[in-house]
Order: structure tokens, then sequence, then C-alpha cells
């Protein structure tokens, strides 16, 4: 048997099975894991990163003030002073107006800011704080972010089940339309249209999967799904997974890579939630672990 033929028929069982068709040694592969939970700890315990969410507020139109007044309409106990400013919303167009003496870092000398679905998004900050407007089917909200929160000064790190090669499954990649959307829950109770870069199929515990993929928001793809573990030992609300997409047209699903959502360790979160169609009847027994504390 030739190199070439005996690459195509790894590749074709790979395919059959859903077993990955340039699978690293299990050493290789552990340290290549460990490797990168390591840069997804630092990530989430950055500054900005997950750790630091504490508040979700809603924006109205018209005037919403910002501070720690009781009567603020974005309250947050962490800021300096009972009002630091004030966001004024006109249709789409939103403003902030810092309040006379304060000084907020970033905030533009029109006033005009841009949300999370524009480029650039506006990032103001007032010690240790930072807080920007996103929005989320159509309702603009402002998500603050405090680096000194508990949920980041007492962080302790996240279980994981051992790396297991065969978990990273390589499969058909079956790309959609173009601008394929699709309306889903999130953990805020409202539907949210997120986009569709098309579908895997593979089998595992005789099991059949025909699962969505959704944009990343950078080109690429990932995997929402919830299995047989959620709500036991990893998220009730599912966990997440980057899709490694390969040059035949295959992609990789790492489950060993399988990440807690942010909703897993704030209450702040918007997470988007698993269809029906990607809740596996069987235990995905890879990655990340979660018990209520983490």
């Amino acid at each position: 048997m030739t190199r070439h033929t005996l690459r195509t028929a790894i590749l074709t069982v790979a395919l059959m099975t859903g077993a990955p068709a340039h699978a690293e040694q299990p050493a290789d592969l552990a340290a290549a894991t460990d490797a990168w939970h390591a840069r997804r700890i630092e990530r989430l315990a950055a500054p900005d990163g997950w750790l630091t969410l504490v508040a979700l507020e809603s924006l109205a139109p018209g005037r919403n003030t910002v501070g720690r007044a009781a009567e603020a309409q974005v309250r947050y106990d962490g800021f300096p002073a009972d009002h630091i400013g004030a966001f004024l919303v006109e249709g789409d167009a939103i403003r902030f107006e810092p309040a006379p003496g304060v000084e907020i870092s970033g905030a533009p000398d029109d006033g005009v800011i841009r949300t999370d679905i524009q480029p650039d998004t506006t990032e103001l900050s007032i010690g240790e704080i930072r807080f920007y407007v996103i929005v989320r089917a159509g309702r603009p909200m402002v998500r603050i972010k405090d680096a000194t929160a508990p949920t980041r000064v007492d962080f302790a790190g996240i279980d994981r089940f051992p790396v297991d090669e065969s978990w990273a499954i390589t499969a058909p990649f079956e790309p959609a339309p173009a601008a394929t959307i699709e309306r889903v829950d999130s953990v805020i109770g409202l539907e949210v249209e997120t986009e569709i870069t098309g579908h895997v199929r593979f089998e595992r515990d005789g099991a059949q999967v025909h699962a969505a993929l959704y944009s990343d928001g950078a080109g690429g793809s990932m995997l929402r799904f919830a299995d047989a573990t959620s709500g036991r030992t990893t998220y009730g609300a599912g966990r997440y997974l980057t899709a490694q997409h390969n040059d035949d047209g295959t992609v990789t699903l790492d489950f060993n890579r399988a990440y807690n959502p942010p909703c897993a360790f704030t209450p702040f979160g918007t997470c988007t939630l698993p269809t029906r169609a990607n809740t596996f009847p069987f235990p995905v027994t890879a990655g990340e672990k979660w018990t209520d504390g983490d």
C-alpha cells in the first residue's frame, strides 16, 4: 500500500467513524490541550475577562443615569460616586454625558457610543470599572466589569476531564448558504439571531449527530452543545467549542477543549443556548467540568 493510499484509507475511516484523521499522539494531545487551557484561564481571569462581569442593565429610551445611587438606571455599588454620567437613547442613537467634574476614560468628545455590534466598540472606564453598551435582540444594555470582583479575585481554576484522543472528532462539514440566520434562545429570555456557518455529521455511541455550527464572530465556527453530563458533572446550560476547519473540507471538533460559557461564572451573561439538534443523548466526558460555585 502506498503512502497516499494509506492516508486516503485513514481519512475514509475517520469520516465514517468520527475519529480524528490526524490525531495527535496522546502525550502531544495532552500537552497541547494543557497549553490551550492555560491560555483560556489567562483570558478568563484577565482584568477585563468574563470573571469581572458584575452587572447588566437595560437602557430605556431617553436619559439613563449611571452611578451607585439607588435611583440610577445603570447602577453598580462599585462606582466611585452616586452619579458619574448618563446614557441618552434616541432611537438607535446612544450618547454618553459624563457628570460635571467626573473624568471617564474612553468617553468620545461628541458623546456618540458605538455598541458591540459595531466596529470599535466604545469602552468607558473609571478606576477599575469598565462599561460598554451591547445589543441583544435589538435591545441596548450596559455591561459592567470590575477587575476587583470577587468572582475574579477568588477564582481557583476549572476542573477538567482527562484528555482523551477519541474525543478529537473529525467529520464532514456541510456549509450553509451565506447569511443563514437562526433564532436561538438565550439565558436572558430573549431569542437572539445568530448565523449558521454549516452542519457537521458524526456518530458516537450509536447515536447519529447532525449538529449546527455557528459563526464565532471572527470568521470561524463554534459549536454550542448539551449532552448527558449537562447539569450533572458539566454546566447545565451546555458548553461551547471552537471548530477547526481543515483544508480537506472537514472540521475537527476537539471536545477536550469544550469550555463553560460566561453564564457559568456570572448571572450577568447573555449566553445563547444549545438547540434540540445540538443536544446529544450520550455523555461527552471531555473538556471542562462544572459544579455549583465554580
